[in-house]
């Protein structure tokens, strides 16, 4: 944390209102998925958080929370109805507005209050203003995918550097998850956990082998899928990734700021859970745990990749180590999202608690729309293995009596 304790609340709100903040009204007020909010409600609630916190938790001051908690707070109005009443100039003065009262009253608020310690606070809202900047991207993909084109020109065959390197993970008893005090509550506590050696692509399944997989038939060969996830391939009528359109003999894909020709080097993105499972089986191959990926992040100290950008970048091939471990795309793995032995919610019990339900699939690694200060190894993310609005590709793993047996496609 600086030493100006609200830097990092500046910081945030800054690059939100420089990635949303000129957008029109007709992409603001929109609501263009059932499973997210509108971008205008994120705006509203990043200072609904913020005032609930800081103001009223804190301070006792419930003036610029309790009047909004129906339009801005998580269990206020259901989805569909976050947009009704939106009027930009008091949405923005809203923001204005509570941001001008936490930086009068910060100084005075109670210093003895125990989320105030090493303030605390101001960087968890920091970061929860970090973590619904990712979201509003992807519910800004949403609308950029419904305002695509019906026709599009014929795209350009891709290019296609060929499989990955593998690279050996010694694993071990590694050290996994964190104590640090910024860190949320379900990276906590750090443990340590036996990994046995495996080996892991040297960077994510590309745009150019998932063609691949299409071409192949995977969409339509039952025996990739689990039961579950045919089931949902079938209702849902799902045979590409999301944002992907026929063009010729290739492929398009929407980016945040249009739609354009796929590039054969680009990680996949757009792809559930279920259809991570399908291609992994379609390799010869499986899904790494949260936990190997963690190990490998840790052992390869990796570099952060493609952050504040439209859309996925080229991966980075290197022989030794893997890449794109942080950042780009999110990384499914094969764990489910669990509690580490001696969980213990914080700030509130709702913030990761209530996702422990068996159903929820852990991603690791970040992508381009996330905040520098999230894309760390020990940072878990989590969604249902239905989803495929978030920036979310693959990883294979393998293990080492296999390697060599099959190649990736």
């Amino acid at each position: 944390m600086s030493s100006d304790p609200l830097a990092a609340l500046r910081g945030a709100r800054a690059r939100t209102l420089a990635a949303f903040g000129d957008l029109p009204d007709d992409i603001l007020a929109t609501w263009p998925d059932p499973e997210f909010s509108p971008l205008c409600w994120h705006l509203g609630h990043i200072a609904f958080t913020e005032a609930h916190w800081l103001l009223r938790h804190v301070g006792g001051d419930g003036s610029l929370s309790v009047p909004y908690a129906d339009r801005f707070a998580q269990d206020g109005r259901d989805k569909s109805e976050r947009n009704v009443g939106y009027d930009r100039g008091e949405l923005f003065g809203y923001l204005e507005e509570v941001r001008s009262a936490v930086a009068a009253r910060y100084a005075d608020l109670d210093g003895a209050h125990p989320l105030m310690a090493a303030h605390y606070l101001a960087g968890f809202l920091a970061d929860h203003e970090n973590q619904h900047r990712e979201t509003m991207a992807y519910v800004l993909g949403c609308v950029r995918d419904a305002q695509a084109p019906a026709e599009l020109p014929p795209a350009p065959l891709l290019q296609d550097e060929g499989p990955p390197p593998r690279v050996e993970v010694t694993g071990g008893n590694v050290v996994v998850g964190t104590d640090a005090p910024s860190a949320y509550d379900n990276e906590r506590p750090a443990h340590a956990i036996g990994v046995a050696p495996f080996a892991l692509d040297g960077h994510p399944v590309t745009a150019a082998a998932w063609q691949r997989f299409v071409r192949a038939g995977g969409y339509a060969r039952e025996e990739l899928w689990t039961p579950a996830g045919w089931a949902w391939r079938e209702a849902q009528g799902i045979t590409l990734p999301k944002g992907w359109r026929p063009a010729g003999d290739s492929h398009t894909r929407v980016r945040l700021d249009g739609t354009f020709a796929l590039d054969g080097r680009e990680p996949v993105c757009g792809i559930s859970a279920h259809e991570a499972d399908a291609y992994a089986r379609f390799a010869g191959a499986r899904l790494p745990t949260e936990h190997e990926l963690e190990a490998a992040a840790r052992e390869a100290r990796p570099r952060i990749v493609g952050l504040g950008t439209t859309g996925p970048a080229p991966v980075v091939r290197a022989d030794d180590h893997p890449t794109d471990l942080l950042g780009n795309v999110w990384e499914w793995t094969a764990s489910a999202f669990v509690p580490y032995p001696g969980f213990r919610p914080h700030p509130y019990r709702g913030y990761s608690e209530p996702y422990f339900d068996g159903r929820h699939r852990v991603l690791r690694g970040g992508s381009f729309a996330t905040d520098p200060a999230i894309a760390r190894p020990t940072f878990r993310n989590w969604y249902v293995p239905e989803t495929r609005q978030i920036f979310a590709g693959l990883r294979l793993a393998h293990d080492l009596e296999n390697v060599g047996q099959n190649a990736s496609p």
